[in-house]
């Protein structure tokens, strides 16, 4: 007997069976995050349902990733800003409404493994959208593995830019590059791993690829160079009182507007005062911040001609973090060191740093600069290293005193002549590592470590001499070769260094960022961290040698670099010592040795002592004096100091 079905519930059943098989509506990839992404406690601060309004400059950036006629998209930024988030959006847009084969490129294989498991397994567990998208890794051939994970109609894979293995050739049509700025100079033996992600899109119509990153050094940031050849869209917003569009800028003191606060009558700065002050001067409290980026929008500022370029810093952040007073408390902790201060133009402000080069740097500059203090010691260094140059017809040293935040002195050079391949001239450098160095009040300070140079043409006496004194911290050294432009750190981690003869090595030092580290120091102004103080016999050669090379960028297979290089015609044994008295104090800093401690026992043990003026003649005729340092007290050893032969 036949079942005779209802005709309205059989137009029901149809219906609900058409609706089922419709394709998902279009949406924007800001739309797909607003309505499908969740984010999690363990990933986020604000956990539950993404809010593309929270950051609202998000939204375009979003959507143009997903613009199918914009085959790449640059994003220049700040950090904390969201470009990753915005990415990780992209990356759940793909796998729920356009599958595809997906590459994300962070710098170290370990940070793209970081990435995995603490960015993109969260949301997919915490999106409903995408949940059960991805096998379970517990099953057999589930496809879904640490670095790799296949969903139906695609994959995601997860590589490391210093892995060859990681970038392995497979087609790849959505292509994501993060803080690409560090990024190796090659993959291994590879080349480029940029280049190399970026061919592996050539097969797709409708590839697709993100770069994003926090710039780094002018003429050497890889996202600054992709930048360039953008639209360069700035997001721009209402002033509240006047109308005027404008993009938000920190400012300085020649610019009128930008973020600005006002100090107390002693000068103290008071950042809890900071104000934006629009190009027409009208006064914006950071409570109305919100209302402006609100109400913004994106402008390009270049022609377009297939790439888009999005720069945002945290002035626009809508996070209690980025509040503009927060800032200013930031840049007045910055400004004075040339390190934390490049990291605040990178990180904050999203912007390149530009090394001033020669521009205020000079021998002349450095000579106006010296200055005479009382003793051979003054009160303020904590620690006395030397540097020692080899070369045919003599050595070359120089005594070097380290203060809080490693403030230098330097307390001698030397020049003693002789024939490194005979006794006689290594008896002479022994003494003079064995004497001691005098404050005005009397007490003594002993050498705490020695580099000497051992790439010349005299490589075994400098083993012989170092290998038996290791116990004294007389360490043999050689300059890293440039490779690529790698910039390894001053001191290895690891120091390959043997007693035995056959297997003697020396230390193998980064030169390339001791140099940069040294150039940074002779460019800070004022006494305090990292400033470079010189003794009133020292001449213009000496300072001539000390800033005698220059700093070039060289191109290798397509990959820019910087490098240090002495132009033909002349010496630089000055910023040699330098060097290698810096890499003795890394040295000490390596084995323990707390400078910053040692410096506060020094000064809470010195007894007051006048300033008083230095006699005539302790400066030679003409010389620029600077102040006297005042004579410090006796020196408290320290347990760590005792440990390490002080």
């Amino acid at each position: 007997m036949a079942i005779r079905v209802p005709v309205v519930n059989l137009a029901l059943a149809v219906r609900a069976a058409l609706q089922a098989a419709k394709p998902p509506p279009k949406l924007t990839v800001s739309q797909w995050a607003d309505q499908r992404r969740m984010l999690s406690s363990v990933s986020s601060a604000e956990p539950g349902r993404w809010n593309t309004s929270r950051q609202p400059y998000q939204r375009e950036m979003m959507d143009t990733m997903g613009d199918p006629a914009i085959p790449l998209v640059v994003i220049m930024s700040s950090s904390q800003i969201g470009k990753t988030e915005t990415t990780i959006n992209l990356c759940g847009y793909h796998m729920d409404q356009d599958p595809a084969p997906i590459l994300v490129i962070q710098p170290t294989l370990e940070m793209a493994k970081a990435w995995s498991k603490d960015r993109l397994a969260p949301m997919l567990r915490d999106s409903p959208a995408l949940r059960g998208l991805v096998n379970d890794s517990r099953t057999r051939d589930s496809g879904n593995t640490l670095y790799h994970k296949t969903f139906e109609g695609g994959a995601i894979t997860m590589a490391g830019a210093n892995s060859p293995a990681s970038l392995a050739s497979r087609p790849i049509r959505i292509l994501i590059c993060d803080e690409v700025d560090r990024y190796p100079a090659s993959a291994g033996d590879e080349g480029d791993p940029l280049a190399l992600a970026q061919k592996r899109t050539t097969t797709f119509w409708n590839r697709k690829a993100v770069l994003t990153s926090t710039p780094t050094i002018k003429g050497l940031s890889r996202i600054e160079r992709a930048w360039e050849t953008t639209d360069q869209r700035f997001y721009e917003v209402p002033c509240p009182e006047c109308g005027e569009m404008q993009k938000l800028e920190w400012g300085g003191k020649k610019t009128p507007h930008g973020i600005k606060w006002t100090q107390d009558e002693q000068g103290r700065h008071l950042p809890e005062t900071a104000v934006y002050i629009c190009v027409n001067g009208c006064v914006i409290e950071e409570r109305m911040k919100g209302e402006m980026v609100r109400a913004g929008r994106w402008r390009a500022t270049k022609p377009f001609s297939g790439i888009a370029g999005f720069h945002i810093w945290a002035g626009y952040s809508l996070h209690t973090n980025s509040a503009w007073p927060i800032l200013v408390r930031e840049w007045l902790n910055a400004k004075d060191d040339p390190f934390t201060r490049q990291a605040f133009i990178n990180l904050v402000l999203g912007q390149v740093y530009e090394d001033r080069g020669e521009r205020d740097l000079s021998e002349l500059g450095l000579l106006r600069r010296c200055e005479v203090w009382a003793g051979e010691v003054p009160a303020q260094v904590a620690a006395l290293t030397v540097g020692i140059d080899v070369q045919d017809d003599r050595l070359e040293l120089e005594v070097v005193g380290w203060g809080r935040n490693e403030e230098s002195w330097s307390i001698a050079y030397e020049v003693l002549t002789g024939e490194p391949e005979g006794p006689e001239l290594w008896a002479q450098v022994d003494a003079y590592l064995k004497r001691r160095f005098r404050r005005a009040d009397g007490r003594e300070f002993e050498i705490m470590a020695v580099c000497i140079d051992s790439g010349g043409h005299h490589t075994q006496r400098v083993y012989e001499f170092a290998k038996a004194r290791l116990g004294r911290r007389i360490w043999a050294i050689k300059g890293e070769a440039a490779q690529g432009g790698r910039r390894s750190p001053v001191w290895p981690v690891k120091r390959p260094m043997s007693k035995t003869k056959q297997t003697f090595r020396p230390v193998i030092l980064g030169v390339n960022a001791a140099k940069d580290t040294i150039r940074a120091r002779l460019h800070v102004q004022e006494p305090g961290p990292g400033y470079c103080h010189f003794p009133a016999d020292r001449d213009v050669n000496y300072f001539a040698q000390l800033v005698a090379e220059r700093s070039i960028v060289k191109e290798t297979a397509g990959h820019r670099y910087r490098v240090w290089e002495l132009p033909p015609g002349r010496a630089n044994e000055a910023l040699d010592v330098r060097v290698y008295a810096y890499a003795a104090l890394c040295g000490l800093l390596h084995m323990g040795f707390k400078l910053n401690r040692r410096a506060d026992e020094v000064m809470a043990a010195t007894a007051p002592v006048l300033r008083q003026e230095p006699p005539p003649s302790a400066a030679p005729p003409g010389a620029p004096v600077g102040p006297v340092v005042a004579a410090s007290g006796p020196v408290q050893r320290s347990r760590l100091g005792r440990m390490i032969g002080r």
